[in-house]
């Protein structure tokens, strides 16, 4: 499964990812992330075990995407690039990766 940082968005309940059978919205409880399938191509089974491989893709993705800053244990964010930082954070394409970055990072998930 290939995904882009466009393939995750921000929306009112969490995030979405958009995914080759169908799109997957995700939300953070706690200590863990939750998903839940929102196409209509695939059920039981085949649904959840699509909706889990597509979270785990999406937070490779996140995991080796360059951003411009890093979080400290503290949860303190440390720019890095403050061109590339400045550049970003106007970029409303970027706010879906970003966030589950935050999720991963803050939260240990």
């Amino acid at each position: 499964m290939r995904l882009t940082h466009q393939s995750i968005r921000r929306v009112a309940d969490g995030l979405v990812i958009e995914g080759p059978q169908g799109s997957v919205l995700i939300r953070r409880q706690m200590d863990r992330i939750e998903t839940k399938y929102q196409g209509g191509q695939l059920v039981n089974g085949s649904a959840a075990a699509y909706s889990k491989a597509l979270l785990q893709t999406a937070i490779k993705l996140t995991d080796d995407f360059p951003f411009p800053w890093t979080i400290e244990a503290d949860g303190t964010q440390r720019i890095t690039d403050h061109q590339r930082y400045y550049e970003q954070t106007f970029n409303s394409d970027l706010q879906g990766i970003e966030t589950l970055k935050r999720w991963i990072v803050c939260h240990s998930l």
